[in-house]
């Protein structure tokens, strides 16, 4: 090993001293005079620093005030189209509810009318069958008597018989019409 190497190896282990009062530490000399300059020049700094942060604090305050003027704006013309929507949504309803309303009324006297014509043509059907079971007992029991009678002119009276049934069952077709 060279004497350089050496040298080198020893020193790499130990530390340089520091001076414990280093020329350009200034805060232990009294004597040293203060930088009145570098004073004057960071005051300034400062306070351009603190105008430029308070007009950004303001820039900014007022540009979140404009926003939140803008939202509330927007809420309130999207309130404003809702409660619009709204209403005509709810007239639009009544409306609908009233017209079912007069169409469900309208459907149910339809369908007592109907229901009163079912029963007239009932007690009409009715009506009508009773009489032509009273005509064909008539005409049977006229027939029976006809039979029994075995008189001197059974046709004249079959005839007489006939004309007057043809006559009540043109009565009924007429009232009938």
């Amino acid at each position: 090993m060279s004497s350089g190497e050496k040298k080198a190896r020893e020193s790499a282990g130990t530390c340089p001293r520091l001076n414990p009062n280093p020329t350009w530490d200034d805060t232990k000399n009294p004597d040293a005079v203060t930088p009145e300059p570098n004073k004057n020049f960071l005051q300034g700094n400062s306070e351009r620093f603190t105008a430029i942060i308070m007009e950004s604090s303001e820039t900014l305050e007022l540009k979140f005030e404009d926003i939140l003027k803008i939202q509330g704006e927007q809420r309130q013309k999207l309130y404003q189209e809702y409660s619009l929507q709204m209403k005509t949504l709810k007239r639009k309803l009544s409306e609908d509810a009233a017209e079912v309303k007069k169409r469900a009324k309208k459907l149910a006297n339809i369908f007592k009318e109907q229901q009163k014509f079912i029963h007239q043509s009932l007690g009409i059907q009715k009506k009508r069958m009773e009489e032509f079971k009273d005509l064909c007992e008539q005409y049977l029991e006229k027939l029976v008597i006809l039979r029994d009678s075995r008189g001197e002119s059974p046709i004249e009276e079959l005839r007489r018989l006939i004309a007057t049934l043809e006559t009540k069952l043109l009565m009924l077709n007429a009232v009938e019409s």
